[in-house]
């Protein structure tokens, strides 16, 4: 019997990523990763899979499994039908933020902390508890070391990507070494249950100026977060979330942009005032609030 197996890929935990600013190499061994756990799959069971590229919008991949014939999806808010996979494998992956390990963050840069109910939770908890609703297994993890204590109490399969480098350079070494844990994650699944946590979603975001972007007819802010009714309705609202929180990055960028215009004409103003100054040594743009930003342009009149 033909199972349907579902392999959701982000970047940062993949093999010999070591700098996410070259992000030709880190597509490359994006794809690398991707196609190994493809072959494995392929070589363990017999298998239809569903490649969906979970890293920023979902273009990394996209086009090249697809051009193998295989059914692709921009990001998770594109997979359809999510209860007709047997199982799902997640690939890639990074700590949350907070956590050490290779780029840890949770979902975006402006997000601060992600809660179901009360637990702080990661992008990869996250995915487990949302396929759990579906009645879908995550029967295999890969990713930076940093992420198996986040699955702490989970039964799945996790396989630790080499960040070295040193093994990546043999391809069919990689695939030999990865087909035992392939193998033994295939074969959890009919023995595995899932429970999905109906538990409210809480995001806390970096910036208190990013709130006043989210409009109150689509999204519920309380006490400082953001609240979804649970994961699915979470999952489901992701992408608008996203497109405002750009808006909000997009306005902040402008407006440091034209505070750092001033500022280089006039700077003995900021220079000369201890708060000023202090903030521009030690603030990055994003985490500037309205109040600091709205100091900095007192200043300079």
């Amino acid at each position: 019997m033909r199972s349907n197996v579902l392999i959701i890929a982000d970047m940062e935990g993949c093999p010999g990523i070591t700098d996410m600013r070259q992000y030709d190499d880190c597509r490359e061994k994006m794809i690398e990763e991707t196609e190994r756990v493809i072959r494995a799959v392929e070589n363990c069971s017999n298998a239809c899979i569903t490649v969906a590229d979970c890293h920023n919008y979902g273009k990394n991949i996209v086009e090249y499994f697809s051009g193998k014939g295989y059914v692709c999806c921009e990001h998770i808010w594109s997979i359809k039908n999510v209860e007709k996979y047997d199982c799902a494998m997640l690939i890639g992956f990074h700590p949350k933020k907070g956590e050490d390990g290779f780029c840890p963050h949770t979902l975006r840069p402006d997000v601060d902390e992600l809660f179901l109910g009360e637990k702080s939770i990661g992008e990869v908890e996250l995915l487990i508890n949302w396929l759990a609703g579906y009645g879908v297994p995550v029967v295999f993890v890969s990713g930076d070391s940093a992420v198996k204590k986040e699955l702490n109490g989970y039964n799945c399969v996790f396989y630790v990507a080499d960040r070295t480098g040193e093994k990546v350079s043999d391809r069919h070494a990689l695939l030999e070494y990865m087909l035992p844990s392939i193998k033994m994650a295939l074969d959890l699944p009919g023995n595995k249950e899932v429970c999905y946590n109906d538990s409210v979603i809480k995001v806390k975001l970096e910036r208190e100026n990013c709130y006043k972007w989210l409009p109150g007819e689509i999204f519920s802010i309380e006490n400082g977060m953001v609240v979804f009714p649970d994961t699915e309705k979470f999952i489901s609202s992701l992408l608008p979330f996203c497109e405002f929180l750009n808006l909000a990055e997009g306005y902040q960028r402008l407006r440091l942009k034209h505070l750092g215009k001033k500022i280089r004409e006039n700077y003995a103003c900021v220079e000369k005032d201890s708060r000023g100054n202090q903030l521009l040594k030690e603030k990055e743009w994003r985490a500037l609030s309205d109040d600091e930003i709205g100091y900095l342009y007192r200043l300079l009149k």
